[in-house]
């Protein structure tokens, strides 16, 4: 190969070194060059799954901490509800409306009501407090509630309490 030099006519100026060495420099600079690509490539691997990493744990803080809210607004939830069935008239019609307004809010955060009429007990989702024996309802039927149950974004959050029906005589187990 030639350069020109200036001040010099166009003539061939010898590369200074041995064509075999400057050879291998140049491939060992690729295999570095690689090598680096590699580890910047990987460091960026690394970098987007510790963001994501980072925003599901965010989602579980969120979600935990509007599961212990939803939990302790439950209680408020029974007592409103206790004491609309007292109450009658006008001022019950109030506790009516911000127990549906509660009711409402709760519903849009992922908060649903366990179903328990007509239900058969389910010990996933209800916590029998009692057995009975009534010759009217099915063995395992649900026949009373004495708490309601609630489930908060697919996860039982609170066990419906009630009282199952139990014939006698029957094996169970």
């Amino acid at each position: 190969m030639a350069e020109k030099v200036e001040g010099q006519k166009a003539e061939e100026v010898p590369i200074a070194g041995d064509p075999a060495a400057l050879q291998a420099e140049l491939e060992a600079s690729r295999k570095q060059a690689e090598e680096l690509l590699t580890r910047v490539q990987y460091f960026r691997a690394e970098l987007e799954n510790t963001r994501k990493r980072t925003e599901r744990d965010m989602d579980q803080i969120v979600r935990y901490a509007n599961e212990a809210l939803v939990s302790r607004l439950l209680p408020i939830l029974d007592d409103l509800d206790a004491a609309i069935a007292s109450i009658l008239g006008e001022t019950g019609r109030g506790y009516a409306l911000v127990r549906e307004n509660l009711w409402r809010v709760l519903q849009e955060v992922d908060l649903e009501e366990i179903p328990t009429a007509g239900a058969t007990f389910d010990p996933y989702l209800h916590e029998c407090l009692h057995q009975v024996n009534d010759v009217g309802l099915p063995d395992g039927a649900i026949k009373e509630v004495i708490r309601k149950g609630y489930r908060f974004r697919m996860k039982v959050i609170r066990p419906s309490q009630v009282i199952v029906v139990r014939k006698e005589g029957e094996n169970h187990g």
